[in-house]
């Protein structure tokens, strides 16, 4: 029905302005919105992280003491989403980012390539990001190049058949 693709339609592009406000709001250092963006009990797996936050709030004070002195460039591309049902989706998103922190911050020059792949689900009739897991095809610290950084392809996602 015509009725259900402009919801399925609306659903995407929703979904798509979530992923670009999560990526503008860390590049801004806007704590608390980013938060907003996740429900309560999202997931988070960053092989790369020394913290491995369990939830959002651990995500957020990770980043927070991470990326606050740091100037960042976060870039999603060629999203593939695919809803579920009216509640659900799960999408992968192309990614390039790049974190130059203040020389006496202890952190190193990261540059990367790679891939988010998440899941979204709707709380309170608003899309959130529910799992997020960041795997990388490139990665350079200090100018020091690793590539297939964290690649695991086969536990990222399997679209529905």
């Amino acid at each position: 029905r015509l009725e259900d693709e402009a919801r399925h339609a609306a659903d995407l592009e929703e979904i798509k302005v979530l992923k670009a406000r999560y990526f503008r709001y860390l590049d801004l250092h806007w704590w608390p919105q980013l938060r907003a963006l996740f429900t309560d009990d999202a997931r988070f797996e960053i092989e790369e992280s020394t913290t491995q936050p369990q939830g959002p709030d651990e995500f957020i004070a990770s980043v927070t003491e991470h990326l606050s002195r740091a100037m960042t460039v976060h870039h999603g591309h060629m999203p593939e989403i695919t809803r579920l049902d009216d509640d659900h989706a799960v999408g992968i998103w192309s990614m390039f980012d790049l974190v130059e922190p203040q020389p006496d911050s202890g952190f190193p020059l990261l540059t990367g390539l790679g891939h988010y792949t998440e899941d979204y689900r709707k709380v309170d009739g608003r899309w959130r990001i529910a799992r997020l897991r960041l795997t990388r095809l490139r990665r350079a610290v200090d100018g020091d190049l690793s590539i297939g950084a964290s690649v695991d392809g086969a536990r990222a996602f399997t679209e529905p058949v």
